[in-house]
């Protein structure tokens, strides 16, 4: 959700890093931008290095943990977060949405203008991304297909984020294929709770080619609903205990619990055959 404020950055010509977790390098490969990828990224000490070392003036946190802003005090270099303690507070709004309260991270950088528009770019792909998402598919699928993301690593507030009707909608739904989408270490769940589905796991950009490739992508509020939507995948994001305000796919679509209760089996299939 940090894309639309990385293109307003590179837009305005700001000299920048990106750094995150490694998986990060994945995502961003075929953009222009600088790119780190580390492991270390949460160790304090490592960050305070990075940014001596390459005599950064400001450090924009899009994390708001007092954890995110310690290497920046170490390195006594000037922060934008949210967090009261940063150099430059921007106020959360939980009203408006995370790629907004990103966005406005850069505002003191790219312009203060709040009519400023937020870019609609989609993440770019290689091709050799592209290629290989083309080659894998080839041993399960000849025509149309839908993706899903069963699973969603985090709680809410304590709460899962998964939606409980999965199961249903697996041995419910007979229009197109399905094929589920999920990290490495969750393939043994997978096949012990959809067994006969295929499923695959391969690395971020990858999966991402695969989600453009199908017709649709159901997934719950997770990192998965989020890598389609930016990629621009056909996605349906299914949300029960978050805020859709703040987190509800940036592009596509979602449906949302009424009334304490997630939207049924039946609402997904029909929304499925609507679009």
């Amino acid at each position: 959700m940090t894309y639309p404020l990385l293109v307003q950055l590179d837009s305005a010509g700001i000299d920048f890093t990106c750094f995150g977790h490694p998986w990060v390098s994945d995502i961003f490969s075929a953009t222009r931008f600088s790119v780190i990828g580390s492991p270390q990224i949460r160790e304090h000490l490592h960050m305070c290095r990075q940014y001596r070392q390459e005599s950064f003036t400001h450090v924009i946190l899009c994390p708001s943990s007092f954890s995110a802003l310690i290497p920046t005090k170490l390195a006594n270099v000037s922060s934008v977060g949210q967090h009261f303690m940063c150099s430059e507070r921007v106020r959360q709004d939980a009203e408006r949405h995370r790629v907004e309260q990103y966005h406005d991270l850069g505002r003191s950088f790219f312009g203060n203008d709040h009519t400023k528009q937020i870019p609609q770019d989609f993440i770019p792909l290689s091709d050799l991304s592209c290629q290989k998402a083309k080659g894998v598919l080839k041993a399960h699928f000849d025509g149309p297909f839908v993706v899903f993301c069963p699973f969603a690593t985090n709680l809410h507030q304590g709460q899962n984020k998964e939606w409980p009707h999965w199961r249903h909608f697996v041995s419910d739904y007979r229009d197109k294929p399905l094929l589920g989408l999920v990290a490495p270490q969750d393939v043994a769940r997978f096949k012990k709770e959809f067994p006969g589905t295929p499923v695959i796991s391969e690395s971020l950009s990858v999966t991402a080619a695969i989600m453009r490739e199908a017709d649709h992508v159901v997934t719950n509020d997770s990192g998965a609903m989020h890598l389609a939507a930016f990629f621009g995948a056909q996605v349906l994001g299914l949300l029960g205990v978050t805020n859709a305000l703040e987190t509800r796919p940036w592009h596509g679509h979602h449906l949302t619990s009424i009334e304490g209760k997630w939207a049924t089996c039946r609402d997904v299939i029909d929304h499925l055959s609507l679009s």
